[in-house]
């Protein structure tokens, strides 16, 4: 039996969807797509160095703007005044995201895993933070807050 390229044709055409999925699309379906990470007393004792004990990502509404907007929420450590707070516009690049913090405060890369779990990770530009009480940056080659392995969560 010969295939007849018509056919193959056709299920290559519906074949590409699911390759050609965007990084956004596959770690930020909708709108109730959030992560987030409470990090362990363990972890956090194996880990002295390491400031963030909470981190959290959800889409924000940008207007109009297909572009997706993620509110970052960070708990830290010893810090009075709550919790940090920042937004990125993120762009697919290549195989993953990357996000732009507001007003120039650095940026964040992020990657899927496997498990549905995301990796973030601080850009060479770091990324900062505001609060009540003031600014936070956290830096790509300096601590130990440098990527977080977030996983699928409930949004805030």
């Amino acid at each position: 039996m010969v295939a007849r390229p018509g056919i193959c044709a056709a299920l290559l055409i519906l074949a590409q969807p699911a390759l050609a999925q965007s990084p956004q699309d596959r770690m930020f379906p909708d709108a109730s797509t959030c992560y987030a990470r409470i990090y362990s007393a363990g972890h956090l004792a194996q880990h002295p160095a390491q400031q963030v004990t909470t981190m959290r990502l959800s889409p924000a509404k940008l207007g109009d703007d297909p572009r997706l907007l993620l509110h970052v929420e960070l708990v830290l450590r010893g810090t009075p005044g709550g919790a940090f707070e920042g937004y990125g516009l993120c762009e697919n690049e290549g195989g993953s995201l990357y996000c732009a913090m507001e007003g120039d405060a650095g940026g964040f890369s992020i990657d899927q895993r496997d498990d549905g779990a995301i990796l973030v990770a601080v850009s060479s530009l770091g990324m900062s933070f505001e609060n009540d009480s003031g600014f936070v940056t956290l830096e790509r080659n300096k601590g130990d807050d440098r990527s977080f392995l977030l996983r699928p969560s409930p949004c805030k």
